[in-house]
């Protein structure tokens, strides 16, 4: 059930008890059954402040590498205009506009940001090696790679003297290998 409480200002307001649930239809714009959406005053509110903000920056920071590439490659591009406010606006202004756009995309576009929460979420669940498993895995990488290479070389002489002896090649593969040329 619901009741008016005055409020400081001297204004009323309707306050919905406890135990009892409003069964009316969501308001147009709302989140929840009874509960209007609320919105930021400023254009610089964040979806979801405090909720993944380590991917959040992580983010924002690569994409900040990739507008100062842009602006740096716009710069490099404009060296022949003798203008020096034309050469310098431009790129300023890419970076002015690329920096919203990384925190429109960062901070408040909603899917983009849920999908950024999410990847943070599941990062968290990873288990990740440790220093001694990492060595190991890398030594066991290293001596598989010299093992294939040693295999290639050994079936690689092989077919080269197979070939040289039914008379397909003619490179003379033993005294290549083993220092027989030309002295």
């Amino acid at each position: 059930s619901e009741r008016s409480v005055p409020r400081p200002d001297g204004k009323e307001s309707r306050m919905i008890e406890k135990g009892v649930q409003d069964k009316t239809e969501p308001a147009r714009g709302s989140t929840a059954v009874g509960v209007p959406r609320r919105r930021s005053a400023t254009p610089w509110h964040l979806y979801k402040p405090g909720q993944g903000v380590r991917v959040r920056w992580g983010t924002a920071g690569g994409l900040g590498v990739i507008a100062l590439g842009l602006a740096r490659f716009a710069y490099d591009q404009l060296q022949y205009v003798g203008n020096l406010w034309v050469r310098t606006f431009i790129p300023v202004a890419l970076l002015v506009v690329s920096g919203w756009l990384i925190f429109w995309l960062v901070g408040q576009n909603r899917k983009f940001v849920d999908f950024l929460i999410a990847t943070e979420g599941e990062l968290k669940k990873a288990t990740w090696p440790s220093r001694r498993e990492v060595i190991g895995a890398t030594k066991v990488v290293i001596a598989t790679v010299f093992a294939l290479a040693a295999l290639l070389f050994v079936f690689d002489t092989f077919f080269m003297l197979f070939f040289e002896a039914i008379g397909v090649l003619r490179v003379g593969a033993l005294d290549r290998l083993f220092g027989g040329g030309a002295g």
